[in-house]
């Protein structure tokens, strides 16, 4: 069985490169014009870089109100095409864990904007659930100017609920080409 699906993945890739790159020949005579037809294909990439961490300090007696952080960051999209972000965490939905024994936690929104400026006023996206569709920059770098932003909401009762103790997530953002 190994031996006939390695003849059929050689045949069919030998095959694949005939159709790819075919030559036309020139004829004999004084010039000869000869064709060579270029094929390439570019697949989908992406890239998201300058995360910075979210620290939201301490919060403690004298503290009123919801905690709201956010960080500005870059998404490549080859040909500045559409993507979408995916939010999910190392603890398995949004919530801060403590690191007590009690097992505590601390719940959390997230919002998404396809640009810098902000991401307080875009709309709530839910665990493992895409984001609506952002464009992307052609740059790698963003040229130096970040095109999306993201912000973390902790309503003050999940704060006045929880214990005392130390309380930490990982968020993690899939980029997915559209």
């Amino acid at each position: 069985m190994k031996k006939i699906t390695k003849s059929f993945f050689l045949l069919s890739t030998m095959a694949s490169a005939f159709a790819i790159a075919q030559t036309q020949d020139g004829s004999l005579g004084a010039t000869s014009t000869g064709q060579i037809d270029l094929d390439l294909q570019v697949l989908d990439s992406v890239e998201i870089t300058s995360l910075n961490s979210i620290d939201f300090g301490t919060y403690g007696a004298g503290n009123t109100g919801a905690i709201n952080q956010g960080d500005s960051f870059c998404v490549y999209r080859n040909g500045g095409d559409g993507y979408t972000i995916t939010p999910t965490s190392s603890n398995g939905s949004f919530e801060l864990a403590g690191t007590d024994s009690n097992a505590d936690t601390i719940e959390y929104t997230v919002r998404l904007n396809g640009a810098a400026t902000g991401a307080s006023s875009a709309s709530a996206v839910s665990y493992n659930a895409a984001s609506s569709t952002f464009n992307g920059s052609v740059f790698r770098d963003c040229s130096s100017t970040d095109n999306a932003s993201i912000d973390v909401n902790i309503a003050e009762q999940e704060i006045r609920d929880a214990t005392t103790d130390t309380y930490s997530d990982t968020l993690i953002l899939l980029v997915n080409p559209i």
